[in-house]
């Protein structure tokens, strides 16, 4: 953000406090309509709950006896339960892409957590349910799954909406929201439904990283906070479950359970998710239950992600679009067979986040392969904890595995990967949630070289304690652990942004800019580094100094607004009002929604002494983001100019109710002088 005031000439000669700190904008969305079709004959609901981060040897219906969860136990109960289900990677995005369009990620392109977006041109589950007469909803909780990446085509309802938290300038949509408050949106979209059958996707959060369960299982699980946020996942999808039973009986609701990927707790050195292929993270939770599903059956064949849209179309009697990369379960229901013996895995997380080389997989019902610098390769029925690696006595299972690998990808040698540039918004509630895919540059080159994860095992330990609030690790400490961590990994992308964000933080903003300019030193081009350096600049006084690194920063995104915003006001500081009103113009193109460019203008047009022009942009500011308050700020000073009292009393008071303190402390006591002035 901006930290200047910009004080104009207005037209009768005084001056006025003004502030043009820009916001962040908003994605818009967008609604589609879809044809009618005709009437349905087989009427069923579908509901398909996805539980993110959920390891299944952590519920009580795959045998872990420390952990209350009743929901999902009676799910499996009256129902069918895969003991060996896998995902196609261990990340939110392409593994929920995969569940809904039945493809793998090289063939729906949703590749890693950010920075990719799944075309409306693929038919997915809800675009096929809705399209033949099903009413769809969509109730998410994080925000890795936002309308702006694709995930609502198809539904009536996409509910992405999560409450904002912070103050003034500084606040922000929250990135994620607990399961209660996800469920309440879906029970009332439920208890709305009418006679048409429906189709409910709801996906909860919760045992995603950091675990803070709310009471009372944060004090059950004391020493276990991550089975406490799966307990209490469990015990909110009970409400959810009783709703739906009530509206939609067991014999009319084909329900599928399952989580989009596991969690390493530990094993192998990884202390999450997304960086490695092993079975701690691919390993899922899949249970599923309604007509022509058998109950209390457990299926041993492996079973995919990708399997899940064929499955629920066979199930409700639809055919499955051609070309999909899964296949219908229901045969494994009958006892016979299907083919999902190989299934494709990938991480491209280490690739684009780490500066490391991607991962690549092909797992059996025995065997795991994983293509890496240094392959590996486990036989899982003697040695499931994937601890002895057999590549060297079994070459010709390595040569069938990367056949199969070349097959499935859909690609023999090097692949190119383009990312989509995203905005500033949209970046800052990644970042919160521990993702920077979207910083990162807009292609990759996939050719399996460079530093092999297993080698780094060392710097995620450091990454963990550093970022974890679990390790209780004072603020100077954790700059430590990411300052070893760095001098260990030296062209690592995430440790210059999370160190760089932890000196900011810290008030250490000379040694950030050193940290950013080594980064770009070291050959990381990223808009996002540049863009920090700009504005530390910019909080220096070095604003002509910050403008080449915002030309940069833009260049390398032209999404990013916010850099763009900030650039105009350095722009019209210096007089350079053309260049200021065309870039607040292409943010408008960009982003109609962008309160920030309407500011902008607005004070281009005082700079004009257009008093009636600025008041319509500021006007239309305040209406796009009533908590943009330096356009509430400037909207009360022409109302207090233009003799208002009333509409200028209560600008005034907007800004005082919602500007931080700690970013306005010069302003707010004169806002408060004038507020007097005007009572």
């Amino acid at each position: 953000m901006y930290p200047e005031s910009m004080v104009p000439h207005w037209p009768d000669g005084r001056k006025a406090l003004w502030l043009c700190l820009l916001a962040l904008g908003s994605a818009a969305s967008c609604q589609r309509s879809h044809e009618k079709s005709a009437p349905l004959l087989h009427p069923f609901n579908v509901v398909v709950i996805t539980v993110d981060t959920l390891r299944p040897d952590h519920l009580g219906c795959y045998g872990y006896k420390q952990i209350e969860s009743a929901t999902i136990d009676r799910i499996a109960e009256t129902g069918t339960l895969f003991e060996n289900a896998v995902t196609q990677t261990p990340l939110t995005p392409p593994s929920h892409a995969s569940i809904f369009t039945g493809l793998n990620p090289p063939a729906h392109k949703v590749r890693d957590t950010g920075g990719f977006i799944l075309s409306p041109s693929i038919p997915s589950l809800a675009s096929i349910l809705h399209d033949q007469g099903w009413d769809t909803g969509a109730f998410v909780s994080s925000a890795v799954l936002k309308k702006r990446f694709g995930f609502d085509h198809g539904f009536d309802v996409y509910d992405d909406q999560f409450g904002r938290a912070g103050t003034g300038q500084e606040l922000l949509e929250d990135a994620e929201r607990r399961a209660a408050g996800t469920v309440d949106k879906a029970v009332q979209w439920v208890d709305q439904r009418g006679a048409k059958p429906f189709f409910l996707w709801v996906h909860l959060y919760d045992p995603h990283t950091p675990y803070d369960p709310p009471s009372p299982f944060r004090e059950r699980y004391k020493d276990r906070p991550y089975d406490g946020e799966i307990a209490y996942a469990d015990s909110e999808l009970g409400r959810l479950m009783e709703h739906i039973r009530r509206k939609s009986p067991a014999e009319k609701t084909i329900l599928a359970l399952l989580s989009d990927h596991g969690e390493s707790l530990g094993e192998h050195g990884e202390y999450s998710h997304g960086v490695f292929l092993y079975d701690s993270t691919l390993r899922i939770a899949f249970v599923l239950s309604g007509p022509g599903v058998p109950a209390r059956l457990r299926v041993k064949p492996q079973a995919r992600t990708i399997d899940v849209l064929p499955t629920v179309l066979d199930l409700v009697g639809s055919a499955a679009p051609a070309g999909l990369d899964g296949v219908s379960l229901v045969p494994l229901l009958k006892g016979q067979e299907a083919e999902t013996d190989v299934s494709y895995a990938e991480t491209l997380y280490p690739k684009i986040a780490l500066g490391w080389a991607e991962l690549r997989a092909i797992r059996t019902n025995q065997w795991k392969y994983i293509r890496a610098p240094k392959p590996e390769l486990y036989d899982l029925r003697h040695d499931p904890s994937e601890a002895t690696n057999v590549v060297a006595e079994h070459s010709a299972e390595v040569r069938k595995f990367e056949a199969q690998l070349a097959a499935v990808s859909r690609s023999s040698g090097q692949e190119k990967v383009e990312t989509t540039p995203l905005d500033e918004r949209t970046l800052a509630q990644l970042k919160s949630l521990g993702y920077t895919s979207g910083f990162s540059p807009r292609s990759y080159r996939l050719d399996g070289e460079g530093i092999d994860p297993k080698d780094r095992v060392a710097v995620l330990k450091l990454i963990d304690s550093a970022e974890q609030p679990a390790y209780n690790l004072t603020e100077s400490q954790r700059i430590g652990k990411l300052s070893e961590a760095l001098r260990i990994d030296p062209t690592n992308p995430l440790i210059y942004y999370s160190l760089g964000a932890r000196l900011e933080r810290s008030g250490r903003y000379d040694d950030a800019m050193r940290v950013y300019r080594s980064a770009i030193a070291t050959g990381i081009e990223n808009g996002r580094l540049h863009s920090r350096l700009a504005d530390l600049l910019v909080r220096a006084g070095k604003k002509a100094e910050a403008v080449p690194e915002y030309e940069k920063s833009i260049q390398i995104n032209p999404a990013d607004v916010a850099s763009q915003a900030n650039l105009a006001t350095v722009y019209l500081e210096q007089g350079r009002e053309r260049d200021a009103e065309r870039l607040f113009k292409g943010i408008v193109a960009i982003d109609p929604s962008s309160a920030a460019a309407q500011n902008g203008l607005g004070v281009l047009a005082i700079q004009r002494q257009d008093g009636t022009a600025a008041r319509g942009y500021f006007e239309k500011a305040v209406a796009l983001d009533p908590d943009l308050v330096e356009a509430q700020l400037n909207l009360g000073l022409l109302y207090q100019i233009a003799g208002d009292r009333p509409r200028a009393r209560a600008a005034f008071q907007q800004f005082l109710a919602k500007a931080s303190p700690r970013q306005y402390h010069t302003v707010i006591p004169k806002v408060r002088a004038a507020l007097a002035q005007l009572q």
